[in-house]
């Protein structure tokens, strides 16, 4: 892929050294994945770091525009060849988040695309999925949401948190009661939100939460939330994900961050 002259050459490359702390997004030429590349370069430009694209069609200039608005973003562009998961997953190895669209270029219809669920399976980093409304896309609220009440809260905060630092935004918990039937390992009592709070307290205690606590079925929680992110952990087995985490890749109104633990260092 050979880099166009009217773009500015230093932000363009087909290597990096150190993509550690990289923000990894996948574009094909679908409206949601050019939301995804939108997010994944603002977030990469508010960490300072660099942005791993994977281009399903080489040719797609759209990407450019997005570029011009945020002139100290370097941005390393790579087709993701014929087996996009493959590729994805392997950058999730070296990159600190993954971004994708909720549907891509080859799913119209309702419900996720037919990249997300395999990618976040395997997928070695956290990973934002990118829907909801224009203004949580945008990140005007300046609310993330931390879905808790699991194993998993500790990374589910610590990430929440970093966001709410990088972002100069709020934290808000969301602990939702699940009936047995559906979730017989969620809590039953607010054990896991009292235990979140004092996390805080000791991690972050420049943060005041909001804290919410709701009774209603996960999608409709997840579908009028007021934020700009909201953050799960992967949850349970079916799928490979819980069903609070699904309820939001499906109805969240923001984009979606699935936390994963990072590996132990050798």
């Amino acid at each position: 892929m050979r880099t166009r002259t009217a773009v500015e050459p230093r932000r363009f490359s087909f290597w990096a050294p150190d993509f550690s702390r990289s923000v990894t997004v996948g574009v094909d030429t679908s409206e949601f994945a050019y939301h995804a590349f939108e997010w994944a370069a603002r977030h990469a430009w508010s960490l300072r770091t660099d942005l791993q694209v994977y281009l399903a069609d080489p040719g797609d200039t759209t990407v450019q525009k997005v570029l011009e608005r945020l002139p100290m973003l370097t941005a390393h562009f790579r087709p993701s060849g014929d087996d996009p998961v493959a590729a994805l997953v392997g950058a999730s190895d070296s990159s600190a988040t993954l971004v994708l669209g909720c549907k891509g270029e080859q799913h119209r219809g309702l419900g996720l695309g037919s990249l997300v669920l395999p990618v976040l399976r395997r997928a070695r980093c956290g990973v934002v999925v990118v829907r909801g409304r224009p203004e949580a896309i945008r990140g005007e609220h300046g609310w993330v949401t931390a879905a808790v009440g699991g194993c998993e809260d500790p990374v589910v905060l610590r990430r929440a948190v970093e966001l709410c630092r990088t972002r100069r935004a709020r934290l808000r918990l969301l602990h939702i009661h699940l009936p047995a039937q559906h979730d017989p390992s969620a809590p039953r009592d607010e054990a896991a939100l009292r235990r979140a709070v004092l996390f805080l307290r000791t991690t972050a205690p420049e943060l005041t939460p909001e804290v919410r606590v709701e009774a209603r079925h996960p999608h409709e929680s997840m579908a009028s939330l007021d934020s700009d992110l909201v953050v799960v952990g992967r949850g349970g087995q079916h799928d490979g994900v819980g069903l609070v985490t699904r309820a939001a890749l499906h109805h969240a109104s923001c984009p979606v961050l699935v936390a994963r633990a990072e590996p132990a260092k050798d």
